[in-house]
């Protein structure tokens, strides 16, 4: 069934919100960006804004998933590339990750406090899952071409691709504390 044009439309208009919530998330950060800043850019009002978008929390979470979207449709490809083997994929897998959040560094670095605030425990915790919905499945076709082209040795390739995910995201949540952490005591020194 064809979209029609208020839907159209009013998907147009929640990601011009999101534009504008990433742009301040940047320049002010989570915690100091308003639902009025949003309002002042964009030359709304409250009930329109609320006609998109129930609260700043979902806003956030509307971000992630847009973010998360942008990801998976550059993996995509990636994954079925008849061409390339499956250890090449893997890399350039990887690399597209390491790529795009490179991209989107300045952007990160501003939500890395809001994002490991206790507050937001629920929505890491509802991020990370859509993580392993989303990416998995990419991760283990990849996997399961690797064990038919014998460079790689599994029985289980979805408990795998599920496992090295996890190691991933284990990961990557380390390094971000840490680079979290690093920026506090830089623009905060101890003592």
């Amino acid at each position: 069934m064809a979209r029609t044009v208020n839907e159209e439309g009013y998907a147009a208009k929640r990601n011009k919100i999101l534009d504008v919530v990433q742009q301040l998330v940047v320049t002010k950060g989570y915690e100091q960006m308003s639902v009025q800043d949003i309002l002042d850019v964009l030359q709304i009002s409250r009930g329109a804004f609320f006609h998109y978008y129930s609260s700043k929390h979902e806003l956030l979470e509307a971000l992630i998933d847009r973010m998360l979207e942008e990801m998976e449709q550059v993996l995509i490809p990636i994954v079925h590339d008849p061409t390339l083997s499956a250890l090449n994929k893997l890399q350039r897998f990887f690399g597209m990750i390491v790529q795009r959040k490179t991209e989107q560094k300045t952007l990160l670095l501003s939500l890395l406090d809001t994002w490991y605030a206790d507050s937001n425990a629920i929505v890491r915790q509802k991020v990370r899952m859509a993580k392993v919905q989303r990416f998995t499945p990419l991760l283990t076709k990849i996997i399961r071409q690797g064990v038919g082209e014998s460079v790689l040795t599994t029985s289980c390739p979805d408990q795998i691709g599920e496992v090295i995910f996890f190691l991933v995201l284990d990961f990557s949540e380390i390094f971000s504390r840490l680079l979290s952490l690093h920026f506090k005591n830089i623009i905060e020194p101890i003592g």
